[in-house]
């Protein structure tokens, strides 16, 4: 697994953004559209988001994540949630071969290969 790269940070800062302040920060979008640009053209064109969270979304919740979505990748995007307990907390999205991951199970699983092995994966 990899370490989430300072554009998929951004990214997931700037859905963090938008969905405190409930979608009225307009200044935002332009920023997650910007660090998405170099999301590969099969994921641009996905119409469906895999989510994996560990706790269930509420619809509410699934409806945000699906308007930041389709705002980011310029057309409607829908949502497949799924509720994954290993995940602990956090979400994983995916959207063909682009993963944005925030779980905390893959934080403990960099943290493992930074502190025992001494690499990052």
């Amino acid at each position: 697994m990899k370490i989430m790269t300072k554009d998929a940070r951004g990214f997931v800062q700037g859905v963090v953004d938008y969905l405190r302040k409930d979608g009225n920060n307009s200044h935002s979008v332009p920023k997650v559209q910007s660090l998405l640009y170099k999301v590969t053209e099969t994921a641009k064109r996905q119409k469906q988001a895999h989510v994996e969270s560990a706790v269930k979304l509420t619809i509410v919740e699934q409806q945000a994540l699906s308007r930041v979505l389709s705002r980011v990748m310029g057309h409607e995007v829908g949502v497949d949630c799924i509720v994954t307990p290993s995940l602990i907390a956090g979400v994983r999205i995916q959207m063909a071969d682009w993963i944005v991951d925030t779980s905390f199970q893959s934080q403990l699983t960099e943290m493992k290969h930074l502190l025992i092995e001494g690499s990052v994966v």
